[in-house]
């Protein structure tokens, strides 16, 4: 299992290009008795590992995840990610054996930023389902938190230059559209829903000061912490971009990102089992709240379909533990403690998993729960 994770991690590949890392978990579950389905296309990198018992169910899925971020490499720990789903389906097979109802992994590439999972579930790979989980490493231990939808968008203003001294009434100023952009943003901000946010960059300004700008563009994330606001908070944006072309009198092209993160809604469930098995082996919950210091992952879209959890677990010690995407995240991952906080919290994940399959009203409680949340968020 650490070789799994130091191999991948030696081996940093980014999103849809996993080529690796993913032949070299499909190869490993093969040899373990799993019955391997390989993706193609856009998701040639993803794989599925089944085993089968004798119960026709429940049907659980371990996730795993290993594309790494450009030129940082594994700085957000996937490598460990593909190496806990690794251990604990292997336990939970060898442990319940045909007492096993049906054990997945789900091998889901492009993470950060290219939305594997969306496309997965697109394509089938989440049928039949009753539960979702995996672990994710990071500079705190906590077993539920949320996670905001988001998806990008690009602003694209066309104007017509002139001469900015001689004759500016005769240029219609695209960058002025996307001041003006910002500025509806700004003024939209304390209107929003709790959570909510919209951040943004100009991506072109113009070519020169003395030339009225012709084209100017701007890139927007927008999220929200439920559907509901996440749609709201959308459509807001747009308003504002609509608004500030005809103020100036420009032109405007939206491209929108067509893969967009949906809110993550952990199952407290499933939670509540995971936490008395990290309570078992002497690990404590950091305590932050559900909704702080949270971003966003396609987890999000898993979760508006079937009961899931995404537990965090710290591979640093204490407040100096180092954040994800940083450069001392990458030497915690490599570390002793590193590696000996991964072993335990794939202890902890395989407990979980065995508990879903022995004792089945587990499962109906996470379902329930997930029933009573899809009823919620519809109104």
């Amino acid at each position: 299992m650490l070789d799994i994770s130091k191999r991948i991690f030696d081996n940093p590949e980014t999103n849809f290009n996993e080529k690796y890392a993913s032949e070299l978990l499909a190869n490993e579950f093969e040899k373990e008795g799993f019955k391997i389905k390989r993706g193609k296309g856009k998701l040639k990198t993803a794989f599925a590992g089944e085993f089968k018992g004798k119960k026709s169910n429940p049907s659980i899925a371990i996730l795993a995840e290993y594309d790494a971020l450009p030129i940082m490499g594994h700085a957000c720990g996937h490598n460990m990610i593909a190496a806990a789903a690794y251990g604990a389906a292997v336990a939970v097979k060898n442990i319940l054996g045909d007492k096993c109802g049906t054990l997945k992994v789900l091998g889901t590439p492009a993470e950060e930023g290219g939305g594997g999972k969306i496309l997965m579930i697109k394509e089938g790979w989440f049928d039949k389902l009753d539960a979702a989980i995996m672990v994710h490493p990071s500079n705190k231990t906590r077993v539920v938190a949320r996670m905001l939808a988001v998806v990008d968008i690009e602003f694209h203003y066309y104007g017509k230059a002139s001469h900015a001294a001689a004759h500016p009434e005769l240029g219609v100023n695209a960058l002025d559209a996307v001041i003006n952009l910002f500025n509806a943003v700004n003024a939209m901000r304390q209107q929003s829903p709790n959570f909510s946010k919209v951040h943004g960059i100009i991506t072109h300004g113009g070519d020169a000061p003395n030339i009225i700008p012709e084209y100017a563009s701007a890139k927007f994330m927008v999220r929200g912490l439920t559907m509901p606001d996440f749609e709201l908070m959308e459509k807001r944006l747009i308003k504002c971009a609509k608004g500030a072309a005809e103020s100036t009198g420009c032109r405007l092209k939206i491209k929108k990102n067509p893969v967009s993160f949906h809110p993550f809604e952990p199952n407290r469930t499933l939670g509540a089992i995971f936490s008395k098995h990290l309570k078992n082996i002497g690990i404590e919950d950091c305590g932050l709240k559900e909704t702080d210091e949270i971003g966003s992952s396609d987890i999000g879209n898993v979760s508006q379909i079937m009961p899931a959890l995404h537990p965090e677990f710290a591979v640093g010690d204490g407040a100096t533990a180092a954040v994800n995407h940083s450069r001392e995240f990458l030497k915690a991952l490599t570390s002793k403690s590193g590696n000996e906080n991964l072993l335990k919290i794939t202890e902890v994940l395989t407990e979980t998993v065995l508990e879903l399959f022995t004792d089945q009203t587990k499962i109906k409680e996470a379902q329930k729960e997930f029933s009573l949340f899809k009823k919620r968020d519809a109104r």
